[in-house]
């Protein structure tokens, strides 16, 4: 068994999950996922500090897609309306279905460690003490 992961500062920014569906027409959205790909890789690295993390969703084989996911720092859902409509990927119709969701990054490589010293902190708590990431 591992030890412990260390307990690290939560991220000072609300967080938030994206995920997006391809189209129905999996030869289609791989079409549009390959004519957009360099376009879509530019915003990312550009705007890459927003990122706490982005891939591909994978179909059960790994041999293709079921869209991507994204977790994002946003101020808020306008703000990361906003950062997606700059990728390529959201004005191509590659996207069937978007879903976003506000998120609390607690526990993870991505992060380093964990947002708790305790579980004692966390119960009870009300859904803001633990909002901002």
């Amino acid at each position: 068994m591992s030890s412990a992961p260390p307990t690290v500062p939560r991220i000072d920014s609300p967080t938030f999950l994206v995920l997006a569906y391809d189209i129905a027409d999996s030869a289609k959205a791989l079409a549009l996922r390959d004519a957009h790909m360099e376009g879509h890789l530019g915003h990312m690295e550009a705007n890459w500090t927003r990122y706490v993390s982005a891939g591909p969703m994978r179909t059960d084989d790994g041999k293709g897609f079921l869209g991507s996911m994204f977790l994002l720092k946003a101020a808020d859902r306008a703000d990361v309306g906003a950062l997606m409509i700059g990728d390529p990927y959201f004005r191509c119709g590659l996207y069937d279905r978007v879903e976003v969701v506000p998120a609390v990054v607690a526990i993870g490589t991505a992060i380093g460690g964990r947002i708790w010293a305790s579980a004692d902190q966390l119960k009870g708590a009300p859904a803001t003490a633990v909002s901002k990431g």
